[in-house]
């Protein structure tokens, strides 16, 4: 038996071990709960973290005592709006003093940091299973089952390495980086032979992959597809459920670990039972993480842009995440415009698209068209973006190859790239 092999095989067991079974059971059981008393078991979670923080963490002791708050100040939910907000230059100035117990029990873990300096968090071991069963709860809600094959493009593989399969969890792991014209027969080959029930991957390099093969003319069929990390837009849905045969449902959370939503057949978001506490304000959540007592983060503002849906019976429940603070265009006036992936929604015959902003009031837009793409398509965008932008805008397209998007060292993909001096 080879070291990889082994080394996964203890990883399979640690990750998915008689914690992870017992976690996940408890995840199940709060499916039979009322809505009340699941009310009432999000009221004594909030509770119980917020004397958890105020108890064992200097950062916080400082902070409410500060604003007149004492350890009795919060008694229910509704106490929730007595404490201050905190945001991520918060958390980065004082992750050491948030912390509520010693560092040598603990771990480090970070954001992606495409905003700029990678955000470094805290967590222990019960808070990483946690994490894992919440995962794998919404992913067994659509069909995947421990042991189903898998596809993974997620970046685990560096540059150097094109594919690793992991037998003890029955894992095609293909690296995001080789995802490019002179890799895709191979590739295809690769996921078509291992004949997958599911794919993970980060929403751009689902796809790449599927723009890729469709300039080959080829299709695969993996029935479902899970999402991460980066907002999903339209355009990017259509034509990997269209190349791949596929039904994407998309998984939203935070390495902070205070927000996880899950998308389902409506294309709606829902938060999980007791993972956190979520409240909304000014199209940001405001987010009260409970799985994670080592690192607690209590009225914590997440970057992300969401919109509500219109009416959702008194639970969070979020239409489209629009994504960060910093994804729009930023006209001469100071507006800021997002959302512009509904520009490219309806041409069919595009196959990606970026957009790059250098200079207030202009754009260059990167495109790949497919083979069926005329100057009439070019003009259809250009007038959808027209009319998200106004006719001040300057725009100016340029074909590129989809080697040429840009990415972030992980990976990680952006529809409008920001290169706006701050």
């Amino acid at each position: 038996m080879s070291y990889r092999l082994i080394k996964d095989l203890i990883a399979y067991r640690i990750k998915f071990g008689s914690g992870f079974e017992r976690e996940l059971r408890k995840i199940i059981g709060l499916g039979e709960c009322s809505k009340q008393e699941l009310m009432d078991l999000k009221e004594q979670e909030f509770v119980s973290q917020f004397q958890n923080a105020f108890t064992n963490s200097k950062f916080y002791k400082n902070l409410y005592q500060s604003h007149g708050i004492t350890i009795d100040t919060v008694k229910t939910l509704a106490d929730a709006s007595k404490l201050p907000i905190i945001d991520k230059k918060t958390v980065r100035e004082n992750s050491a003093d948030i912390l509520t117990r010693c560092k040598l029990t603990v771990f480090k873990a970070y954001s992606s940091g495409t905003t700029g300096t990678p955000l470094q968090v805290y967590r222990d071991f019960s808070s990483t299973i946690k994490e894992y069963a919440y995962g794998h709860y919404f992913q067994q809600m659509h069909g995947y089952n421990l042991g189903d094959r898998v596809v993974s493009l997620r970046g685990t593989l560096d540059r150097n390495t094109l594919s690793y399969v992991d037998k003890s969890n029955n894992v095609l792991y293909i690296s995001s980086f080789h995802l490019n014209t002179n890799k895709i027969d191979e590739i295809y080959q690769l996921i078509n032979d291992f004949q997958p029930k599911v794919i993970k991957a980060y929403p751009s390099s689902m796809h790449i992959l599927a723009t890729e093969l469709l300039k080959t003319g080829r299709e695969l069929n993996i029935p479902i597809a899970f999402t991460s990390s980066e907002v999903l837009h339209g355009f990017q849905r259509d034509l990997v459920e269209r190349v791949l045969h596929t039904k994407i449902y998309d998984w939203y959370g935070n390495a902070e670990q205070t927000v996880a939503f899950g998308q389902f057949d409506d294309c709606m978001y829902r938060e999980f039972p007791l993972y956190s506490h979520t409240e909304f304000e000014d199209k940001h959540l405001i987010t009260t993480g409970f799985i994670n007592t080592v690192f607690p983060l209590i009225r914590y503002k997440v970057d992300d842009v969401v919109q509500l849906a219109p009416s959702s019976n008194g639970i969070c429940v979020v239409e489209k995440i629009e994504g960060r603070d910093d994804d729009y265009v930023i006209l001469k006036d100071g507006q800021k415009i997002g959302r512009l992936d509904l520009a490219f929604k309806q041409v069919n015959e595009l196959l990606a698209a970026q957009i790059i902003q250098e200079k207030v009031g202009e754009i260059i837009v990167n495109i790949i068209p497919d083979k069926g793409f005329t100057k009439l398509h070019c003009e259809s965008i250009e007038q959808n973006l027209r009319n998200l932008l106004g006719p001040d805008c300057l725009l100016r397209f340029e074909k590129i190859e989809t080697n040429q998007l840009i990415r972030s060292d992980k990976g990680k993909f952006n529809l409008v790239v920001s290169q706006l001096k701050k």
